[in-house]
C-alpha cells in the first residue's frame, strides 16, 4: 500500500491534488497524510500562539478529511517554511510519494512555485505534480452573470455548489460597485494571453488585479474597456474560504471623463485602482467562446452623480469662502 502525502492550502488550486488521488488511488491502494503549513509564523514563536494557529489548521483539516470518506487519513499541521515542512514530514512519517500542484498561488499560472521547487529538489521520496492544463479548457464551472446589477450567494471551496462567478465583461470604461455583506471575497480582473490563450495577463496598467473585499465593506473599482485579440478582460469573483458562503451585491456602471478628478476634488484617500496593481492572476479554465453582453449605458446616470457632487463641493467651498469674508469683516 501507498502512503501519499498530500500538501495543501485554503485555495481551490492546491485543493486540485484531492481529485487526482482519489481518481488514480483506491482506499484500497493507498493511505494518504494531508498536511498544511502556515508559514506566516518563524520557528521561533511563543507556543500559545502556535497552538492557536495548530488548532485553526486542524479544524481545516478536519474538513478536508471529511471528504476523503474511506481512506485511512493523517492529518499534520505546522508552522515554518512549506518546502522545509513538508520534506520533513516525509522522512517522519514514511511516506514514499509526494502529490501537489506546481503551485497554490493564482499569480504563477504559467511557471512552478518556490515551494513545489524546493520539495522536487530535496524530498526523499517521488514527487507527482498534478497538471492542471487538461482542464484548462473545461466548461467554466461557475456562476456566470449576465446583467449590470445582481446579488451573488457563493459557496465555501469545499462545498459541491459553486464557489466563484464571472461578471459582464463590458467594452467601454465602466466602474465595478461590490459590496460585500457576508464573509469575505476576492476581485480578479484579468486580460486575455494570446499565446496561452487563456485570461492569465494582468489588465492595463493603474488598476486592480486582486482585492479583497470583505462583510461591510463596498468598494468602487475602476475597470478601463480593452481587448486582445478579440477578447475582452475578465471580471471573476472568488469565495476563497473552505466552508463559509459569502454574500455580495454588485452593480456596473459607465465611468465618465472626469471620475478621477472628481475624486480628487473629494480630498479623499486614493480608490484601489488608483493605487499600484499587484501581479496576481486567476487560474484558468474560462471557456474561450465566453462573452457576456454588454450592460445598458449608465453614462448619463453616473453623470448625473458626479454632477451633483460636483456641485456640493462647489457649495462647500463658497460657503467656506463667505463664512471667511464675513470673519474679517466683523
Amino acid at each position: 500500500m501507498k502512503k501519499i502525502l498530500i500538501p495543501i492550502e485554503e485555495t481551490q488550486r492546491s485543493l486540485k491534488a484531492l481529485p487526482y488521488v482519489k481518481k488514480h488511488y483506491s482506499p484500497e491502494e493507498a493511505e494518504l497524510v494531508i498536511m498544511m503549513v502556515d508559514e506566516r509564523l518563524g520557528y521561533k514563536v511563543k507556543s500559545d500562539i502556535e497552538a492557536a494557529v495548530i488548532k485553526e489548521l486542524d479544524d481545516k483539516l478536519e474538513l478536508v478529511a471529511a471528504e476523503l470518506e474511506g481512506y485511512k487519513v493523517t492529518k499534520l499541521s505546522a508552522v515554518g517554511k512549506p518546502g522545509v515542512r513538508i520534506t520533513r514530514a516525509v522522512r517522519e512519517t514514511g511516506c514514499d510519494l509526494i502529490v501537489m500542484t506546481k503551485s497554490s498561488k493564482e499569480d504563477t499560472l504559467n511557471s512552478i512555485g518556490t515551494t513545489a521547487e524546493y520539495v522536487i529538489n530535496n524530498a526523499p521520496c517521488d514527487v507527482l505534480i498534478v497538471s492542471e492544463q487538461a482542464e484548462a479548457r473545461n466548461e467554466y464551472r461557475g456562476l456566470v452573470y449576465k446583467t449590470a446589477r445582481g446579488t451573488v450567494n457563493l459557496r465555501g471551496q469545499l462545498g459541491d455548489k459553486q464557489s466563484e462567478c464571472l461578471l459582464p465583461s463590458v467594452n467601454q470604461d465602466c466602474i465595478y460597485h461590490i459590496n460585500v455583506t457576508v464573509g469575505k471575497v476576492r476581485f480578479f480582473h484579468t486580460a486575455y494571453n494570446p499565446d496561452t490563450r487563456n485570461w492569465d495577463l494582468p489588465p492595463q496598467p493603474g488598476q486592480e488585479v486582486t482585492l479583497d473585499i470583505a462583510a461591510g465593506e463596498a468598494k468602487d473599482i475602476l475597470v478601463k474597456a480593452d481587448s486582445n485579440d478579440g477578447k475582452a478582460d475578465r471580471i471573476r469573483i472568488v469565495n476563497r474560504d473552505m466552508r463559509k458562503e459569502a454574500v455580495f451585491d454588485f452593480r456596473i456602471s459607465a465611468a465618465p471623463d472626469n471620475h478621477e478628478e472628481a475624486v480628487a476634488h473629494r480630498g479623499e484617500e486614493k480608490t484601489p485602482f488608483e493605487r499600484r496593481a499587484t501581479l496576481e492572476v486567476p487560474r484558468t479554465g474560462v471557456p474561450e467562446d465566453f462573452e457576456a453582453p454588454e450592460v445598458p449605458d449608465f453614462v448619463a446616470e453616473a453623470r448625473a452623480e458626479f454632477a451633483a457632487l460636483e456641485k456640493e463641493v462647489a457649495d462647500a467651498a463658497q460657503a467656506a469662502v463667505d463664512a471667511v469674508s464675513t470673519s474679517e469683516s466683523d
